[in-house]
């Protein structure tokens, strides 16, 4: 489909239904929530980069596969635009942010310029993965209807318009970090319920959040370096040793900034980590990996290095994340 009759296709459907729900961000995980917010009597907008991604969501639709069981949304239940100045035009309720968390910078400016029209009629949730993605948007969006989601379910992408769920280890949550109201968000959570992946909204969206930094930085760069799933790496008593030792290190950095996680203690969350969290998701690859392996850009610094500044801001060393930290960037220089 060409960029034209993209735009033709979205005004004739503009005319028949507000957009409830935009998603920025058209890779894995974005296609992988499109498919649980997607329902009939209700356009669902997709903005995405690739011309070629999103003329395949046109013509296709949405096709999931995996954990959960098979769902297809049918094109004419998706407005595909690769223009951001669209939402101007037909502000959404909820913008969710569903793009590596390197690109949030990115994403920020080119929002910032369309926030006085969107804010006050959308709510932004941040989907990604690591620490820190909202400060980007903080200038120019109010802290107030600003989300995050936690995604603890692996999607991976095996077309264009094709995801499968390989694994999940929770129900998708959703909160503030600032404490802020979050009633809003309980009719989100039971939308992508129904559309057949487990939400929830949580009060204690900091905590949650650092949950999966604890479970992220202990598998995904270890896991990309060495080129192993996360069962492979936990069931191997070197490699074990070092997701232990990265688990530890993070504990003590978040006692030292005075951040509640829902474990006590290193040893309590590592108990849970190996008995549960593991078994659940041992035959996934991480995105890091598949990230290393076709040249691309990984979430490095969301997750380890947010961990490594913390802990130099607060005089906390932290070796083995400061380790693979280096050495995800050192990969990610070398010549593909």
């Amino acid at each position: 489909m060409t960029s034209s009759r993209r735009s033709s296709l979205e005004l004739a459907k503009g005319e028949t239904s507000h957009v409830r729900f935009t998603i920025w961000g058209v890779g894995a995980v974005g296609i992988g929530i499109a498919s649980t917010l997607a329902r009939a009597g209700e356009r669902l907008r997709l903005l995405g980069r690739d011309p070629d991604t999103c003329d395949a969501l046109a013509e296709h639709g949405i096709r999931r596969t995996g954990l959960f069981g098979e769902r297809h949304v049918p094109p004419d239940l998706l407005s595909i635009t690769t223009d951001p100045t669209s939402l101007r035009d037909d502000p959404p309720e909820w913008l969710l942010v569903c793009t590596k968390a390197f690109a949030a910078a990115t994403i920020a400016r080119e929002l910032a310029p369309l926030a006085a029209s969107l804010k006050s009629e959308t709510r932004l949730l941040l989907c990604q993965n690591g620490w820190g993605n909202e400060e980007p948007f903080r200038p120019f969006w109010p802290d107030e209807r600003l989300f995050h989601a936690r995604v603890i379910t692996g999607f991976h992408r095996r077309s264009a318009h094709e995801v499968e769920i390989t694994a999940h280890a929770s129900p998708i949550a959703l909160g503030s970090v600032f404490g802020h109201e979050i009633h809003s968000l309980e009719s989100v959570a039971a939308q992508i319920t129904a559309g057949g992946v487990p939400a929830e909204t949580t009060p204690d969206m900091r905590g949650v959040l650092w949950g999966k930094m604890l479970y992220n930085c202990a598998l995904n760069p270890l896991g990309a370096l060495a080129g192993r799933r996360y069962g492979e790496l936990t069931k191997d008593r070197t490699t074990r040793a070092l997701v232990d030792e990265v688990i530890r290190e993070i504990f003590q950095v978040l006692e030292a900034a005075g951040i509640p996680v829902a474990w006590p203690t290193a040893e309590a969350y590592l108990e849970v980590f190996h008995s549960e969290l593991i078994p659940a998701t041992a035959a996934h690859e991480s995105s890091m990996l598949q990230d290393l392996r076709a040249g691309r850009p990984t979430e490095i610094e969301a997750l380890c290095g947010a961990v490594e500044r913390l802990g130099i801001g607060l005089n906390v060393q932290t070796p083995v994340v400061s380790a693979l930290a280096t050495l995800v960037r050192a990969a990610e220089r070398e010549p593909s």
